[in-house]
Protein backbone atom coordinates (compact mmCIF):
# COMPACT_ATOMS: atom_id res chain seq x y z
CA UNK A 1 0.00 0.00 0.00
CA UNK A 2 1.67 3.47 -1.18
CA UNK A 3 -1.20 5.78 -1.01
CA UNK A 4 -1.56 7.68 2.29
CA UNK A 5 -4.90 9.35 3.76
CA UNK A 6 -4.15 12.86 4.82
CA UNK A 7 -7.46 12.91 6.77
CA UNK A 8 -6.51 11.91 9.71
CA UNK A 9 -4.17 15.00 10.99
CA UNK A 10 -5.48 15.89 14.48
CA UNK A 11 -4.56 18.08 17.18
CA UNK A 12 -1.25 16.65 18.19
CA UNK A 13 -0.26 15.49 14.84
CA UNK A 14 3.23 15.49 13.59
CA UNK A 15 4.23 15.72 9.96
CA UNK A 16 7.59 15.33 8.26
CA UNK A 17 8.13 17.51 5.09
CA UNK A 18 10.48 16.21 2.24
CA UNK A 19 13.97 17.74 2.90
CA UNK A 20 17.46 16.89 1.28
CA UNK A 21 20.01 14.96 2.93
CA UNK A 22 19.32 11.62 1.89
CA UNK A 23 22.23 9.26 -0.21
CA UNK A 24 23.26 8.53 -3.27
CA UNK A 25 20.95 5.68 -5.34
CA UNK A 26 20.53 2.46 -3.56
CA UNK A 27 21.58 -1.10 -5.14
CA UNK A 28 21.19 -4.43 -2.68
CA UNK A 29 19.43 -4.65 -0.02
CA UNK A 30 19.76 -2.01 3.07
CA UNK A 31 21.28 -3.78 5.32
CA UNK A 32 22.29 -1.85 8.61
CA UNK A 33 24.55 -3.65 12.07
CA UNK A 34 22.49 -5.54 14.42
CA UNK A 35 21.60 -3.36 16.83
CA UNK A 36 23.18 -4.16 20.55
CA UNK A 37 20.52 -5.39 23.26
CA UNK A 38 19.92 -3.60 26.55
CA UNK A 39 20.57 -5.04 29.36
CA UNK A 40 18.01 -7.93 30.46
CA UNK A 41 17.31 -8.90 26.26
CA UNK A 42 19.96 -11.04 25.28
CA UNK A 43 19.10 -14.00 23.48
CA UNK A 44 17.94 -17.22 25.58
CA UNK A 45 21.36 -19.73 25.91
CA UNK A 46 21.47 -22.48 23.41
CA UNK A 47 22.91 -25.47 25.02
CA UNK A 48 23.04 -27.61 21.95
CA UNK A 49 26.07 -27.35 19.46
CA UNK A 50 25.02 -26.60 16.08
CA UNK A 51 26.50 -28.94 13.65
CA UNK A 52 26.92 -28.33 10.03
CA UNK A 53 27.45 -30.68 6.84
CA UNK A 54 30.86 -32.08 7.61
CA UNK A 55 29.83 -32.66 11.24
CA UNK A 56 28.75 -36.08 11.11
CA UNK A 57 30.79 -39.15 9.23
CA UNK A 58 31.20 -42.62 9.91
CA UNK A 59 33.63 -44.99 8.05
CA UNK A 60 31.40 -48.49 6.99
CA UNK A 61 32.51 -51.58 8.55
CA UNK A 62 33.97 -54.64 7.24
CA UNK A 63 33.75 -58.04 8.00
CA UNK A 64 31.76 -60.77 7.92
CA UNK A 65 27.70 -59.55 8.69
CA UNK A 66 25.87 -61.50 12.06
CA UNK A 67 22.68 -60.49 13.07
CA UNK A 68 21.95 -62.20 16.92
CA UNK A 69 19.26 -62.26 19.41
CA UNK A 70 18.24 -63.89 22.78
CA UNK A 71 14.50 -63.27 22.26
CA UNK A 72 13.97 -62.40 19.04
CA UNK A 73 13.16 -64.95 15.77
CA UNK A 74 14.15 -64.47 12.26
CA UNK A 75 14.66 -65.93 9.37
CA UNK A 76 17.58 -65.58 6.69
CA UNK A 77 17.53 -66.24 2.86
CA UNK A 78 20.16 -65.22 1.43
CA UNK A 79 21.39 -61.75 2.18
CA UNK A 80 17.89 -60.99 3.16
CA UNK A 81 17.22 -61.20 7.26
CA UNK A 82 13.40 -61.09 8.24
CA UNK A 83 12.67 -60.31 11.55
CA UNK A 84 9.56 -62.08 12.71
CA UNK A 85 8.77 -61.53 16.30
CA UNK A 86 9.70 -59.05 19.17
CA UNK A 87 12.82 -58.64 20.39
CA UNK A 88 16.23 -57.11 20.47
CA UNK A 89 18.78 -57.70 17.52
CA UNK A 90 22.28 -57.07 17.19
CA UNK A 91 23.84 -56.20 14.20
CA UNK A 92 27.60 -56.18 13.12
CA UNK A 93 29.72 -56.13 9.99
CA UNK A 94 28.68 -55.38 6.15
CA UNK A 95 26.06 -56.77 4.53
CA UNK A 96 24.82 -56.89 0.93
CA UNK A 97 21.58 -57.37 1.51
CA UNK A 98 18.49 -56.30 3.35
CA UNK A 99 16.83 -56.38 6.85
CA UNK A 100 13.27 -56.88 6.67
CA UNK A 101 11.06 -56.59 9.28
CA UNK A 102 7.39 -58.55 9.46
CA UNK A 103 6.37 -58.78 13.10
CA UNK A 104 3.08 -59.22 15.07
CA UNK A 105 0.57 -56.00 14.97
CA UNK A 106 1.57 -55.94 18.63
CA UNK A 107 5.12 -56.28 18.40
CA UNK A 108 8.65 -54.40 19.68
CA UNK A 109 11.62 -54.88 17.68
CA UNK A 110 14.80 -52.97 18.17
CA UNK A 111 17.64 -53.63 15.26
CA UNK A 112 20.95 -52.66 17.33
CA UNK A 113 23.58 -51.35 15.03
CA UNK A 114 26.91 -52.11 16.55
CA UNK A 115 29.51 -51.32 13.67
CA UNK A 116 27.22 -52.35 10.77
CA UNK A 117 27.02 -51.52 6.72
CA UNK A 118 23.99 -52.50 5.32
CA UNK A 119 24.02 -51.56 1.47
CA UNK A 120 21.28 -53.00 -1.39
CA UNK A 121 20.72 -52.22 -4.59
CA UNK A 122 17.27 -54.10 -4.88
CA UNK A 123 15.03 -52.84 -2.75
CA UNK A 124 15.34 -50.69 1.36
CA UNK A 125 18.26 -51.87 3.04
CA UNK A 126 16.21 -51.65 6.35
CA UNK A 127 12.63 -52.47 5.21
CA UNK A 128 9.73 -52.58 7.96
CA UNK A 129 6.18 -53.68 6.70
CA UNK A 130 4.97 -55.06 10.09
CA UNK A 131 5.22 -54.69 13.88
CA UNK A 132 3.93 -51.95 16.59
CA UNK A 133 6.92 -50.16 16.37
CA UNK A 134 10.41 -50.38 15.72
CA UNK A 135 13.96 -48.80 17.31
CA UNK A 136 17.16 -48.22 15.13
CA UNK A 137 19.92 -47.89 17.68
CA UNK A 138 23.25 -47.20 17.09
CA UNK A 139 25.44 -47.84 19.52
CA UNK A 140 27.77 -45.81 21.82
CA UNK A 141 31.24 -45.53 20.11
CA UNK A 142 29.55 -46.75 17.05
CA UNK A 143 29.54 -45.98 13.54
CA UNK A 144 27.43 -46.95 10.99
CA UNK A 145 26.16 -46.75 7.40
CA UNK A 146 23.35 -47.54 5.04
CA UNK A 147 23.15 -47.30 1.58
CA UNK A 148 20.42 -47.23 -0.71
CA UNK A 149 22.14 -47.88 -4.35
CA UNK A 150 19.52 -48.56 -6.26
CA UNK A 151 19.36 -45.81 -9.15
CA UNK A 152 16.83 -42.77 -8.84
CA UNK A 153 13.40 -43.39 -8.96
CA UNK A 154 11.13 -42.27 -11.88
CA UNK A 155 8.09 -44.23 -11.81
CA UNK A 156 5.95 -45.24 -7.89
CA UNK A 157 6.53 -49.01 -7.89
CA UNK A 158 4.33 -50.49 -4.57
CA UNK A 159 6.78 -53.51 -4.11
CA UNK A 160 9.74 -50.94 -3.41
CA UNK A 161 10.15 -49.49 -0.29
CA UNK A 162 10.17 -45.22 -0.79
CA UNK A 163 13.48 -45.05 1.36
CA UNK A 164 17.12 -46.32 2.43
CA UNK A 165 14.62 -47.06 5.42
CA UNK A 166 11.11 -47.53 4.58
CA UNK A 167 9.20 -47.87 7.47
CA UNK A 168 5.31 -48.37 7.70
CA UNK A 169 5.31 -48.46 11.27
CA UNK A 170 6.35 -45.64 13.91
CA UNK A 171 10.05 -45.32 13.86
CA UNK A 172 12.96 -43.92 16.49
CA UNK A 173 16.30 -43.77 15.47
CA UNK A 174 18.33 -43.58 18.70
CA UNK A 175 21.52 -44.40 20.16
CA UNK A 176 24.90 -42.45 21.07
CA UNK A 177 26.17 -43.98 18.31
CA UNK A 178 26.58 -42.28 14.50
CA UNK A 179 24.39 -43.27 11.71
CA UNK A 180 24.88 -41.82 8.23
CA UNK A 181 22.45 -42.62 5.46
CA UNK A 182 23.08 -42.31 1.44
CA UNK A 183 20.11 -42.82 -0.82
CA UNK A 184 19.88 -42.86 -4.18
CA UNK A 185 16.68 -43.83 -4.83
CA UNK A 186 14.30 -41.48 -3.21
CA UNK A 187 13.52 -40.81 0.01
CA UNK A 188 16.51 -40.79 2.96
CA UNK A 189 14.19 -42.24 6.16
CA UNK A 190 10.80 -42.48 4.74
CA UNK A 191 7.84 -43.59 7.42
CA UNK A 192 4.16 -43.92 6.83
CA UNK A 193 3.82 -42.97 11.06
CA UNK A 194 6.02 -40.99 13.16
CA UNK A 195 9.47 -40.51 13.11
CA UNK A 196 11.88 -39.60 16.25
CA UNK A 197 14.82 -39.01 16.40
CA UNK A 198 16.82 -39.03 20.34
CA UNK A 199 20.04 -38.86 21.04
CA UNK A 200 21.94 -40.07 17.73
CA UNK A 201 24.00 -38.59 15.67
CA UNK A 202 22.38 -38.78 12.40
CA UNK A 203 23.23 -37.95 8.84
CA UNK A 204 20.82 -38.06 5.56
CA UNK A 205 21.84 -37.62 2.13
CA UNK A 206 18.97 -38.40 -0.01
CA UNK A 207 18.03 -37.51 -3.90
CA UNK A 208 14.70 -36.33 -2.67
CA UNK A 209 13.32 -35.61 0.88
CA UNK A 210 16.48 -36.52 3.84
CA UNK A 211 13.83 -37.68 6.30
CA UNK A 212 10.12 -38.11 6.15
CA UNK A 213 7.88 -39.35 8.27
CA UNK A 214 4.31 -39.00 6.94
CA UNK A 215 2.22 -38.16 10.91
CA UNK A 216 4.91 -36.55 12.18
CA UNK A 217 8.68 -35.71 12.86
CA UNK A 218 10.14 -35.13 16.09
CA UNK A 219 13.97 -34.41 17.69
CA UNK A 220 14.40 -35.09 20.50
CA UNK A 221 17.98 -34.42 21.13
CA UNK A 222 21.22 -35.28 19.93
CA UNK A 223 22.77 -34.15 16.11
CA UNK A 224 20.63 -34.48 12.44
CA UNK A 225 22.56 -32.66 9.48
CA UNK A 226 19.52 -33.28 6.53
CA UNK A 227 20.91 -33.22 3.17
CA UNK A 228 18.54 -33.06 -0.12
CA UNK A 229 19.69 -32.80 -3.32
CA UNK A 230 16.79 -32.58 -5.42
CA UNK A 231 13.91 -31.83 -2.51
CA UNK A 232 12.62 -31.20 0.84
CA UNK A 233 15.01 -31.67 3.80
CA UNK A 234 12.23 -32.53 6.44
CA UNK A 235 9.10 -33.47 5.70
CA UNK A 236 5.28 -34.29 7.33
CA UNK A 237 2.60 -35.33 4.95
CA UNK A 238 -0.84 -36.22 6.77
CA UNK A 239 -3.06 -34.16 8.52
CA UNK A 240 -6.39 -36.89 9.94
CA UNK A 241 -6.63 -37.02 13.42
CA UNK A 242 -4.21 -39.03 16.26
CA UNK A 243 -5.98 -41.38 18.58
CA UNK A 244 -5.64 -38.31 21.06
CA UNK A 245 -8.14 -36.16 18.74
CA UNK A 246 -5.09 -34.20 17.24
CA UNK A 247 -4.17 -32.88 13.76
CA UNK A 248 -0.87 -35.52 12.37
CA UNK A 249 1.66 -33.56 10.04
CA UNK A 250 3.58 -31.61 13.01
CA UNK A 251 7.72 -30.97 12.70
CA UNK A 252 8.77 -30.95 16.20
CA UNK A 253 12.41 -29.40 17.19
CA UNK A 254 12.87 -30.09 21.19
CA UNK A 255 16.13 -30.29 21.78
CA UNK A 256 19.35 -31.19 19.80
CA UNK A 257 20.74 -29.72 16.75
CA UNK A 258 19.83 -30.11 13.23
CA UNK A 259 21.31 -28.71 10.26
CA UNK A 260 19.31 -28.73 6.83
CA UNK A 261 20.36 -28.23 3.15
CA UNK A 262 17.89 -28.41 1.13
CA UNK A 263 17.09 -27.86 -2.64
CA UNK A 264 13.69 -27.31 -2.13
CA UNK A 265 12.09 -26.52 1.27
CA UNK A 266 14.37 -27.02 4.20
CA UNK A 267 11.44 -27.98 6.74
CA UNK A 268 7.89 -29.08 5.32
CA UNK A 269 5.16 -29.21 8.02
CA UNK A 270 1.58 -30.59 6.86
CA UNK A 271 0.72 -28.82 9.87
CA UNK A 272 2.77 -26.71 12.53
CA UNK A 273 6.29 -26.40 13.12
CA UNK A 274 7.21 -26.06 16.66
CA UNK A 275 10.71 -25.31 18.27
CA UNK A 276 10.46 -25.79 21.90
CA UNK A 277 12.55 -26.96 24.80
CA UNK A 278 11.50 -30.70 25.40
CA UNK A 279 12.10 -33.01 28.42
CA UNK A 280 15.88 -33.09 27.90
CA UNK A 281 16.23 -29.94 29.26
CA UNK A 282 18.14 -28.95 26.02
CA UNK A 283 17.50 -26.02 23.40
CA UNK A 284 17.34 -26.62 20.32
CA UNK A 285 19.61 -25.25 17.24
CA UNK A 286 18.04 -25.16 13.67
CA UNK A 287 20.21 -24.22 10.62
CA UNK A 288 18.64 -24.52 7.22
CA UNK A 289 19.85 -23.59 3.40
CA UNK A 290 17.97 -23.83 0.73
CA UNK A 291 18.14 -23.13 -3.25
CA UNK A 292 21.35 -22.35 -4.22
CA UNK A 293 22.68 -21.70 -0.68
CA UNK A 294 22.87 -25.21 -0.57
CA UNK A 295 25.84 -26.54 -1.94
CA UNK A 296 24.47 -29.91 -2.04
CA UNK A 297 21.82 -28.68 -5.14
CA UNK A 298 21.47 -30.64 -8.07
CA UNK A 299 21.80 -28.74 -11.26
CA UNK A 300 18.95 -30.44 -12.70
CA UNK A 301 16.49 -29.88 -9.60
CA UNK A 302 13.38 -28.96 -10.16
CA UNK A 303 11.34 -27.46 -7.42
CA UNK A 304 9.48 -24.28 -7.34
CA UNK A 305 9.68 -23.56 -3.46
CA UNK A 306 12.42 -22.53 -1.63
CA UNK A 307 11.45 -21.55 1.66
CA UNK A 308 13.45 -22.07 5.27
CA UNK A 309 10.35 -23.57 6.82
CA UNK A 310 6.64 -23.85 5.75
CA UNK A 311 3.71 -25.04 7.80
CA UNK A 312 0.40 -25.35 6.58
CA UNK A 313 -1.13 -24.13 9.73
CA UNK A 314 1.34 -22.64 12.09
CA UNK A 315 5.06 -21.79 13.18
CA UNK A 316 5.42 -21.26 16.65
CA UNK A 317 9.00 -21.00 18.16
CA UNK A 318 9.69 -20.66 21.45
CA UNK A 319 13.25 -21.43 22.31
CA UNK A 320 16.32 -22.11 21.19
CA UNK A 321 18.32 -20.81 17.90
CA UNK A 322 17.41 -20.71 14.29
CA UNK A 323 19.52 -19.82 11.34
CA UNK A 324 17.89 -19.63 7.88
CA UNK A 325 19.57 -18.78 4.08
CA UNK A 326 16.62 -19.39 2.05
CA UNK A 327 15.71 -18.32 -1.67
CA UNK A 328 11.86 -18.12 -0.68
CA UNK A 329 10.16 -17.14 2.34
CA UNK A 330 12.34 -17.81 5.72
CA UNK A 331 9.05 -18.75 7.94
CA UNK A 332 6.01 -19.23 6.03
CA UNK A 333 2.69 -19.87 7.67
CA UNK A 334 -0.44 -20.83 4.88
CA UNK A 335 -3.64 -20.10 5.44
CA UNK A 336 -7.12 -21.75 3.79
CA UNK A 337 -5.08 -25.31 3.21
CA UNK A 338 -8.15 -28.10 3.92
CA UNK A 339 -7.03 -30.82 6.66
CA UNK A 340 -8.08 -33.66 6.20
CA UNK A 341 -9.15 -34.20 10.09
CA UNK A 342 -11.46 -30.78 9.31
CA UNK A 343 -10.82 -27.05 9.00
CA UNK A 344 -8.62 -25.43 7.49
CA UNK A 345 -5.02 -23.72 8.04
CA UNK A 346 -4.57 -20.39 10.16
CA UNK A 347 -1.61 -19.40 8.62
CA UNK A 348 -0.02 -17.79 11.66
CA UNK A 349 3.23 -17.10 13.29
CA UNK A 350 4.16 -17.48 16.82
CA UNK A 351 7.98 -16.35 18.23
CA UNK A 352 7.97 -16.03 22.23
CA UNK A 353 11.39 -17.15 22.44
CA UNK A 354 14.37 -17.85 21.34
CA UNK A 355 17.02 -16.48 18.51
CA UNK A 356 16.06 -16.26 14.70
CA UNK A 357 18.55 -15.83 12.09
CA UNK A 358 17.67 -14.87 8.51
CA UNK A 359 18.75 -13.81 5.21
CA UNK A 360 16.50 -14.16 2.63
CA UNK A 361 17.52 -13.30 -1.01
CA UNK A 362 14.96 -11.57 -3.39
CA UNK A 363 15.40 -9.65 -6.85
CA UNK A 364 14.94 -6.35 -5.94
CA UNK A 365 12.03 -5.94 -8.58
CA UNK A 366 8.92 -8.30 -8.33
CA UNK A 367 9.95 -10.55 -10.92
CA UNK A 368 11.32 -13.70 -11.00
CA UNK A 369 14.76 -12.40 -12.43
CA UNK A 370 17.86 -12.51 -10.98
CA UNK A 371 19.93 -15.44 -10.34
CA UNK A 372 22.13 -16.17 -7.04
CA UNK A 373 24.34 -19.12 -5.53
CA UNK A 374 27.43 -20.52 -6.90
CA UNK A 375 28.43 -18.25 -9.93
CA UNK A 376 25.22 -16.46 -9.19
CA UNK A 377 25.14 -13.29 -7.43
CA UNK A 378 23.65 -11.28 -10.25
CA UNK A 379 25.24 -13.32 -12.76
CA UNK A 380 24.25 -16.51 -15.38
CA UNK A 381 25.11 -18.93 -12.73
CA UNK A 382 23.65 -20.08 -9.93
CA UNK A 383 19.77 -21.12 -9.21
CA UNK A 384 16.60 -19.39 -10.73
CA UNK A 385 15.58 -17.36 -7.73
CA UNK A 386 11.42 -16.70 -6.86
CA UNK A 387 10.44 -12.64 -6.29
CA UNK A 388 8.95 -11.34 -3.56
CA UNK A 389 10.67 -13.56 -0.62
CA UNK A 390 9.50 -12.25 2.83
CA UNK A 391 11.87 -13.13 5.81
CA UNK A 392 9.01 -14.20 7.97
CA UNK A 393 5.57 -14.42 5.94
CA UNK A 394 2.08 -15.40 7.62
CA UNK A 395 -1.19 -15.39 5.40
CA UNK A 396 -2.81 -14.95 9.18
CA UNK A 397 -1.12 -13.23 12.11
CA UNK A 398 2.30 -12.30 13.34
CA UNK A 399 2.60 -12.59 17.15
CA UNK A 400 6.42 -11.70 17.94
CA UNK A 401 6.10 -11.64 22.18
CA UNK A 402 9.70 -12.31 23.02
CA UNK A 403 12.93 -13.60 21.87
CA UNK A 404 15.53 -11.68 19.37
CA UNK A 405 14.97 -11.63 15.64
CA UNK A 406 17.59 -10.87 13.53
CA UNK A 407 16.66 -10.55 9.60
CA UNK A 408 19.62 -9.02 7.49
CA UNK A 409 17.88 -9.02 4.09
CA UNK A 410 14.62 -10.01 2.14
CA UNK A 411 12.16 -8.79 -0.03
CA UNK A 412 9.91 -7.91 2.58
CA UNK A 413 11.10 -8.75 6.54
CA UNK A 414 7.53 -8.80 8.62
CA UNK A 415 4.62 -9.46 6.23
CA UNK A 416 1.42 -10.94 7.42
CA UNK A 417 -2.69 -9.59 7.89
CA UNK A 418 -1.64 -8.55 11.53
CA UNK A 419 1.18 -8.29 12.81
CA UNK A 420 1.10 -7.72 16.86
CA UNK A 421 4.44 -7.36 18.45
CA UNK A 422 4.42 -6.88 22.21
CA UNK A 423 7.93 -8.22 23.51
CA UNK A 424 11.24 -9.27 22.03
CA UNK A 425 14.05 -7.66 20.26
CA UNK A 426 12.95 -7.39 16.38
CA UNK A 427 15.69 -6.10 14.14
CA UNK A 428 14.84 -6.05 10.53
CA UNK A 429 16.49 -4.92 6.93
CA UNK A 430 14.65 -5.12 3.49
CA UNK A 431 14.68 -4.14 0.13
CA UNK A 432 10.61 -3.35 -0.17
CA UNK A 433 8.77 -2.88 3.21
CA UNK A 434 10.58 -3.72 6.14
CA UNK A 435 7.00 -4.33 8.18
CA UNK A 436 3.82 -4.83 5.83
CA UNK A 437 0.56 -5.57 6.91
CA UNK A 438 -1.57 -6.99 3.85
CA UNK A 439 -5.13 -6.74 3.30
CA UNK A 440 -6.65 -10.54 4.57
CA UNK A 441 -9.86 -12.30 6.58
CA UNK A 442 -9.14 -9.37 9.17
CA UNK A 443 -8.54 -5.80 8.81
CA UNK A 444 -4.67 -5.30 8.55
CA UNK A 445 -3.38 -3.98 11.19
CA UNK A 446 0.58 -3.32 12.84
CA UNK A 447 -0.33 -3.11 16.38
CA UNK A 448 2.83 -2.77 18.70
CA UNK A 449 2.34 -3.11 22.58
CA UNK A 450 5.58 -3.76 23.82
CA UNK A 451 9.19 -4.96 23.07
CA UNK A 452 11.50 -3.04 20.43
CA UNK A 453 11.21 -2.81 17.08
CA UNK A 454 14.42 -1.75 14.96
CA UNK A 455 13.33 -1.49 11.04
CA UNK A 456 15.35 -0.32 7.95
CA UNK A 457 15.09 0.26 4.16
CA UNK A 458 16.91 2.31 1.67
CA UNK A 459 15.58 5.96 1.95
CA UNK A 460 15.42 6.07 -2.02
CA UNK A 461 12.92 4.17 -4.09
CA UNK A 462 9.22 3.18 -3.65
CA UNK A 463 9.73 1.37 -0.13
CA UNK A 464 8.64 1.81 3.51
CA UNK A 465 9.65 1.06 7.23
CA UNK A 466 6.95 0.21 8.40
CA UNK A 467 3.12 0.59 5.65
CA UNK A 468 -0.04 -1.36 6.54
CA UNK A 469 -2.81 -1.85 4.69
CA UNK A 470 -5.00 -0.80 7.43
CA UNK A 471 -3.45 0.71 10.53
CA UNK A 472 -0.85 1.63 12.66
CA UNK A 473 -1.44 1.35 16.75
CA UNK A 474 1.71 1.58 19.42
CA UNK A 475 0.55 1.69 23.03
CA UNK A 476 4.25 0.81 24.41
CA UNK A 477 7.57 -0.49 23.46
CA UNK A 478 10.48 1.17 21.08
CA UNK A 479 9.77 1.57 17.40
CA UNK A 480 12.64 2.96 15.00
CA UNK A 481 12.00 2.81 11.49
CA UNK A 482 13.42 4.22 8.48
CA UNK A 483 12.41 5.02 5.02
CA UNK A 484 11.97 7.69 2.11
CA UNK A 485 11.47 10.75 2.68
CA UNK A 486 8.48 11.56 0.87
CA UNK A 487 4.25 10.98 1.70
CA UNK A 488 3.69 8.49 -0.98
CA UNK A 489 7.00 5.99 0.40
CA UNK A 490 7.83 6.87 4.07
CA UNK A 491 9.50 5.93 6.96
CA UNK A 492 5.82 4.77 8.39
CA UNK A 493 2.81 4.46 6.43
CA UNK A 494 -0.63 3.54 7.19
CA UNK A 495 -3.62 3.49 5.05
CA UNK A 496 -6.28 4.09 7.98
CA UNK A 497 -3.87 6.10 9.94
CA UNK A 498 -1.27 6.05 12.16
CA UNK A 499 -1.92 6.25 16.18
CA UNK A 500 0.85 6.01 18.91
CA UNK A 501 -0.45 6.58 22.21
CA UNK A 502 2.11 4.96 24.56
CA UNK A 503 5.84 4.07 24.17
CA UNK A 504 8.37 5.43 21.74
CA UNK A 505 8.59 6.03 17.88
CA UNK A 506 11.43 7.33 16.53
CA UNK A 507 10.70 8.16 12.72
CA UNK A 508 13.57 8.64 10.08
CA UNK A 509 12.60 9.81 7.40
CA UNK A 510 8.64 10.75 5.92
CA UNK A 511 6.12 10.02 8.86
CA UNK A 512 2.37 11.11 9.80
CA UNK A 513 1.42 10.59 13.21
CA UNK A 514 -1.58 11.34 15.35
CA UNK A 515 -0.28 11.19 18.77
CA UNK A 516 -2.01 10.71 22.02
CA UNK A 517 -2.14 13.40 24.88
CA UNK A 518 0.64 11.53 26.59
CA UNK A 519 3.25 11.73 24.05
CA UNK A 520 5.56 14.89 23.69
CA UNK A 521 7.39 15.72 20.67
CA UNK A 522 11.27 15.38 21.20
CA UNK A 523 13.64 17.39 19.17
CA UNK A 524 16.68 15.06 18.44
CA UNK A 525 18.71 14.48 15.32
CA UNK A 526 19.50 11.05 14.69
CA UNK A 527 19.09 10.91 10.77
CA UNK A 528 22.67 10.96 9.81
CA UNK A 529 24.56 8.09 8.58
CA UNK A 530 26.29 6.25 11.32
CA UNK A 531 25.87 5.03 14.87
CA UNK A 532 23.37 6.95 17.07
CA UNK A 533 23.21 6.07 21.07
CA UNK A 534 19.51 6.85 22.20
CA UNK A 535 18.05 6.85 26.19
CA UNK A 536 14.80 5.91 26.49
CA UNK A 537 13.27 6.35 29.99
CA UNK A 538 16.53 4.75 31.35
CA UNK A 539 17.68 2.41 29.11
CA UNK A 540 20.12 2.93 26.33
CA UNK A 541 19.58 1.58 22.82
CA UNK A 542 22.04 2.24 20.28
CA UNK A 543 21.65 1.49 16.53
CA UNK A 544 23.24 1.99 13.10
CA UNK A 545 22.21 3.79 10.16
CA UNK A 546 23.71 2.67 6.42
CA UNK A 547 22.34 5.47 5.01
CA UNK A 548 21.57 9.32 5.68
CA UNK A 549 17.49 9.90 6.03
CA UNK A 550 15.45 13.22 5.27
CA UNK A 551 14.95 13.97 9.04
CA UNK A 552 14.34 12.68 12.28
CA UNK A 553 10.42 12.79 14.61
CA UNK A 554 10.81 11.42 17.94
CA UNK A 555 7.19 10.84 19.51
CA UNK A 556 7.04 9.50 23.21
CA UNK A 557 5.23 9.13 26.85
CA UNK A 558 8.97 8.79 28.60
CA UNK A 559 12.51 10.85 28.58
CA UNK A 560 13.90 10.35 25.15
CA UNK A 561 18.08 11.85 24.69
CA UNK A 562 20.40 11.11 22.21
CA UNK A 563 22.54 11.80 19.83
Amino acid sequence: MKLFKTALIAALCIIMAVSAGCSGAFSGSTGHDTTPLPSGQGASSVEATPVSDDSITAEAAVGEFSMTTEDGAFTQDGGVYTVTAAGTYALRGALEGQIVVQASENDEVVLELSGTAISCSADSPIKVLSADKVEISAKKGTQNVINDNRAEKTADDAEQGEGAISSKVDLKLKGSGVLVINAGYNNGVSCSKDVTVQKLSLKVTAVNNAIKGKDSVTVKSGAVVAISTKGDGIKTESTDLSKSGKVRGDVNIEGGSVAVYAAGDGIQAAHDFNMFTGEAAEEPSVTVYTGSYSAYTASDASVTSYKGVKAANSVNISSGLISISSYDDGLHADSGTSFEAGGTGEGNINVSGGTVQMAVYSPEGKTGGGRMGPGGHGGWGGQQTVSGADAIHADGTIEISGGVINIDSAYEGLEGNVINISGGYTVVTAVDDAVNATKGASEAAVNVTGGVLDAAVSPNGDTDGIDSNGTYTQTGGLVITRGPNMEMSAAIDAESGVTVTGGTIIVLGYGRIMAGSDMKQIDLSLHSQGTHTVNVGGTEYTFTNNYAYGQTLVASDTSVTGS
